[in-house]
């Protein structure tokens, strides 16, 4: 099982294998206030961000990458995955740059309780990882809970309508209410869902990258 979903996420995905790593952090460190502080400096330090609110929001895009891989695994290859514990890392000097994407990792496990698809999404990924983290890089001044939760949601959507073409699950996960998620207002997937446009609703900030020469194909500016 565990070589099959390996193959699959090496080919597919940027899946960490046996590449050396110059740096890992784990989404549990980011609850750490000292932890995270580091990681938004790194950002500005190393890869490109001019502003932490700009690193908050790029922070949010690798997130929402990340969870995307643990949605994939769970459901195409039925594994049990603790959302916290996957891991974002840089592996070559040449990662360094404006250009700069981690590659991603996290245990699996085969044997356990096996929640519902949209309970696990809406209560161990979203309730119990997400938004609070989302609250926490909401705290810089600069950068909105909605512009985070959309850098979440375009990778939700990938995930579910181009690899797994599920869109059965995908509106239910829209259907279903936003307190089930662990918010009190604005639903962290329906807002941002239109069936007549590509086009973000928000801004991510993505073009004030230190060297980026022009904005997503995708921004609403």
């Amino acid at each position: 099982m565990h070589s099959v979903l390996t193959k699959d996420m090496e080919a597919n995905f940027r899946w960490h294998v046996d590449q050396p790593i110059l740096h890992s952090l784990t989404i549990k460190d980011l609850f750490e206030e000292t932890v995270l502080n580091q990681h938004l400096a790194r950002l500005m330090s190393d890869f490109g961000s001019p502003t932490r609110a700009h690193a908050a929001s790029m922070t949010a895009k690798r997130l929402g990458y990340g969870a995307a891989l643990t949605i994939y695994a769970r459901i195409k290859h039925e594994v049990l995955i603790n959302p916290i514990d996957c891991t974002f890392m840089t592996v070559a000097e040449e990662s360094t740059k404006t250009s700069w994407l981690p590659i991603y990792s996290f245990p699996v496990k085969t044997e356990g309780v096996y929640q519902n698809t949209v309970d696990w999404i809406t209560k161990d990924l979203y309730t119990k990882s997400l938004v609070p983290l989302v609250e926490l890089l909401a705290r810089e001044k600069g950068i909105s809970r909605v512009v985070l939760f959309e850098n979440i949601f375009t990778y939700m959507k990938w995930i579910f309508i181009t690899k797994l073409q599920d869109t059965s699950t995908f509106q239910q996960l829209i259907n279903t209410p936003a307190s089930e998620f662990g918010v009190r207002k604005q639903h962290p997937l329906a807002i941002y869902q239109s069936e007549q446009s590509d086009l973000r609703k928000t801004c991510c900030l993505s073009y004030q990258t230190t060297g980026a020469v022009k904005q997503c194909s995708t921004c609403p500016l």
